[in-house]
């Protein structure tokens, strides 16, 4: 079972992460702390937020869909629902030190996941 947790960390939390972590020895806690944390891929790390922002609009879990699905048809996004997606995909392309902004007309003309990750690509 896969469970979200949410967790706001300052940095001195985050540098003792990086000690414990490794101890754990699990593959896919390290794995997901290095996306998140060290932004080792970036392309990794834009399809897994995205993939996270589509999950809370739709409900559908980030497995249930993939790049070529329709907002509108497969996850029944609605134009206010495409409109919200600005903030979650801004925060990406800040959180990767882009200073373009995202706007709600952008959002508005997304059909598919891949429209949504090549805009959020094309802010870097």
């Amino acid at each position: 079972m896969k469970r979200k947790i949410y967790l706001s960390v300052t940095d001195s939390d985050i540098d003792q992460l990086k000690t414990f972590l490794p101890a754990l020895k699990s593959e896919n806690l390290n794995s997901l702390f290095n996306l998140l944390i060290e932004k080792e891929n970036v392309d990794e790390y834009i399809r897994h937020y995205t993939y996270l922002a589509l999950s809370d609009m739709s409900g559908f879990e980030p497995n249930d869909f993939k790049d070529n699905s329709d907002l509108k048809f497969d996850l029944g996004l609605s134009l206010y629902q495409k409109r919200a997606l600005k903030n979650y995909f801004q925060k990406v392309t800040n959180d990767l030190g882009s200073q373009k902004n995202i706007t709600v007309k952008e959002c508005e003309d997304l059909k598919k996941v891949i429209d949504c990750l090549k805009l959020i690509k094309s802010k870097l």
